[in-house]
């Protein structure tokens, strides 16, 4: 089956697996789920609370930060820049429960995210979704990419178009 998701180059070499840290701010259940699904790919990771991410975010610098956006994403997007801040090389991956809407994405990435990953895939895609960003790369649905360009037109003077 083929991906439905973008995948943009990479700014820098291939991420090595050894230095790769992974931190879940979820509720338990979903921090359970994520780092048994994770484990099984030999990615370790740890799961926090909000607070405890913004410890661990200033002391660690994580490479891939999995934020979730199930149960509040605008509560959610409201982190995104506050963990940026603390932290702007970890890149932020949105957990949703299903596929997000177009304005959400855009809102997300516009804040700082590099990608989301919807629930009921987390089996298939978190362990490729945490590599790509690690690697500096973007895990985001395809129907956004249209969306970003569109709007990367939009801000650019009209002397650059022509």
């Amino acid at each position: 089956m083929a991906s439905s998701y973008a995948v943009t180059r990479p700014a820098s070499p291939q991420t090595n697996e050894g230095n790769l840290s992974i931190v879940i701010v979820a509720d338990t259940a979903l921090q359970r789920r994520c780092r048994t699904i994770l484990a099984a790919d030999h990615l370790a990771s740890r799961g926090v609370s909000l607070a405890g991410a913004c410890r661990l975010l200033r002391r660690h610098r994580p490479r891939v930060l999995l934020l979730d956006a199930a149960r509040c994403p605008r509560r959610a997007l409201g982190a995104v820049p506050v963990l940026k801040h603390l932290s702007p090389e970890t890149g932020v991956v949105l957990l949703g429960r299903r596929r997000a809407p177009t304005t959400l994405l855009m809102d997300a990435v516009r804040r700082g995210a590099w990608g989301h990953v919807a629930t009921r895939d987390l089996s298939r895609d978190l362990p490729k979704a945490v590599r790509v960003v690690a690697a500096r790369q973007s895990w985001l649905p395809r129907r956004l990419c249209a969306a970003i360009i569109a709007e990367l037109v939009a801000r650019s003077p009209a002397e650059e178009r022509d």
